[in-house]
């Protein structure tokens, strides 16, 4: 199993969790999965059974294990820690970063 980060634009649903006044937000989506196509279809899955839409995959990628603590100082606004990311080698799963949100102009 391989760890991919995999940033998407998402819209509110019915039943969202987030706030009224978000028209969207941007996030990135930590997930263990065997390729890169299934990671991205397990996320967007899974961002709509939580009811958010997925509006935009803007990126997708493996994420090298092994160099993750070189960047362990690195600014990371996601909220996640580098030893949480590494769970997901061994245990799968998924974990949702900070979501970043905008409002319609």
């Amino acid at each position: 199993m391989s760890v991919y980060r995999v940033s998407v634009e998402v819209l509110p649903m019915k039943g969202t969790t987030l706030p009224s006044d978000w028209t969207g937000a941007f996030v990135n989506v930590y997930i263990g999965a065997p390729n890169i196509i299934e990671a991205i279809k397990e996320t967007e899955a899974l961002l709509l059974s939580d009811s958010y839409k997925p509006d935009n995959t803007y990126s997708a990628y493996e994420i090298d294990i092994e160099r993750l603590d070189e960047f362990e100082n690195s600014d990371d606004d996601d909220g996640i820690s580098i030893e949480n990311i590494k769970s997901l080698k061994t245990n799968g799963g998924v974990m949702y970063g900070t979501f970043h949100g905008f409002e319609a102009d």
